[in-house]
């Protein structure tokens, strides 16, 4: 089984180097209240909780080309708890991959994802990137049949 951890990895980059480097204060990965009772955990609020995000490396597209649906449903899904997050000012969706930003750069343009969750592509390091490319490529290998 491809091992996952590199995503930890790509969550700790973003929060401890892009974030804090953008908006200039520290983030951590924290629950936060919901508007209907109950918490739910994001990948980065920072310190006074006035900016919370989610961070997606995931790309837009399959492997055979098709639609990621399974993956956007996941980031529309995470975006219903950001949008009703008690406390934040700021509501930021992060992407790593320019496929999945592209995705929801045109959602948000055609008035299909919320006006007001900032939407922000990092590139990664590439020694990162190197990381996620490899592992993507054990889990593709994993669920492909032989032909």
């Amino acid at each position: 089984m491809a091992d996952t951890s590199i995503q930890k990895i790509v969550e700790t980059w973003v929060r401890d180097h892009f974030l804090t480097k953008k908006y200039g204060c520290q983030f951590a990965e924290r629950h936060l209240s919901l508007s209907w009772g109950g918490k739910f955990k994001f990948d980065a609020v920072s310190e006074d909780g006035q900016i919370v995000a989610n961070i997606s490396s995931s790309p837009g597209k399959t492997n055979k080309g098709r639609s990621a649906s399974g993956k956007i449903h996941k980031i529309k899904s995470d975006t219903l708890y950001l949008t009703n997050a008690i406390g934040p000012t700021t509501r930021v969706q992060v992407f790593t991959e320019k496929s999945m930003a592209e995705h929801f750069t045109k959602e948000a343009k055609n008035g299909r994802y919320p006006g007001d969750v900032v939407l922000l592509t990092v590139e990664l390091p590439a020694s990162i990137q190197e990381q996620v490319t490899k592992v993507r490529k054990i889990a593709i290998d994993e669920v492909t049949p032989p032909t």
